[in-house]
């Protein structure tokens, strides 16, 4: 299975606030460790609220969001990273879980994003 930066496949993740809950969401590969990957959990449909709410100013919009495999415009949610060993990670995502590759453009836009949010 062939998953690298910029991948983005669904991924069952749990909610915040109800760990025993979870929704399966897109999410982005934005790091390969020796072990492990990074990722963000990446989409919300919800865009940001006006006025903002404090966690707005996390959401990173994606702009190509329909050639990634979106079926509705979406921002990252640049708060939120998981980190998974490559064990974890082959045992929980399929390559059926695949949904498609960010652009070198895009992927570099929202990595100085959550770079800058994480400072």
């Amino acid at each position: 299975m062939l998953f690298d930066i910029g991948s983005i496949f669904w991924l069952k993740v749990a909610y915040e606030d109800i760990p025993e809950e979870s929704k399966r969401r897109p999410a982005i590969i934005i790091d390969v460790k020796k072990e492990s990957f990074l990722i963000l959990v990446t989409t919300s449909t919800q865009p940001p609220s006006e006025p903002p709410t404090y966690f707005d100013q996390f959401k990173i919009p994606i702009y190509n969001w329909r050639k990634y495999g979106f079926t509705k415009p979406s921002w990252a949610l640049g708060l939120r990273l998981i980190e998974l060993t490559i064990n974890e990670f082959k045992s929980v995502v399929k390559k059926e879980d695949y949904i498609g590759k960010m652009n070198e453009i895009d992927l570099q836009y929202l990595i100085n994003r959550i770079e800058q949010i994480h400072r």
